[in-house]
C-alpha cells in the first residue's frame, strides 16, 4: 500500500476532547489520541461519525500540558469506534507547534514514529 501521508505519524496516546461542530461547544466528549501528525489524528471515539463531518478538537502536548490545543477537523474515516480527522484551518502558531512536538518525539523516539 502506497503512503499517502505528508509529514510523519507518531504512535503517543496523548489526552484529547471533541465537539461536533452542529453540537453545541460547550459540550466536549473526554478521549485518547491514538497517534498524531502535522496533518491529523487519529482518535477514540464513541460514536462513528460520517465521512467530511467536522469536528472540533483540543489536546494537550507534552511541550505544554496546562494549556489545550484547539483545532478544527474534518472526518476522513470513522469505524469500530476510532476516527481519523485530517486538521482544517489550522494557524501558523498551530502548525508549529504540532510539527514542533512530532519532530521532537521522532528524533527521541524513532521507533514510535511511521
Amino acid at each position: 500500500m502506497e503512503e499517502k501521508r505528508k509529514s510523519p505519524r507518531i504512535e503517543k496516546v496523548l489526552v484529547a476532547q471533541y465537539s461536533h461542530e452542529a453540537d453545541s461547544i460547550s459540550r466536549w466528549d473526554s478521549t485518547t489520541i491514538k497517534n498524531i501528525s502535522a496533518e491529523g489524528i487519529l482518535l477514540n471515539t464513541n460514536k462513528n461519525f460520517e465521512k467530511d463531518q467536522l469536528l472540533i478538537l483540543r489536546f494537550k502536548l507534552p511541550f505544554d500540558p496546562s494549556h489545550w490545543l484547539k483545532a478544527k477537523g474534518k472526518v476522513v474515516e470513522s469505524s469500530q469506534l476510532k476516527t481519523r480527522v485530517e486538521f482544517v484551518d489550522l494557524d501558523e502558531e498551530q502548525k508549529k507547534i504540532i510539527h514542533e512536538y512530532v519532530t521532537w518525539f521522532v528524533k527521541n523516539n524513532p521507533l514510535g514514529a511511521r
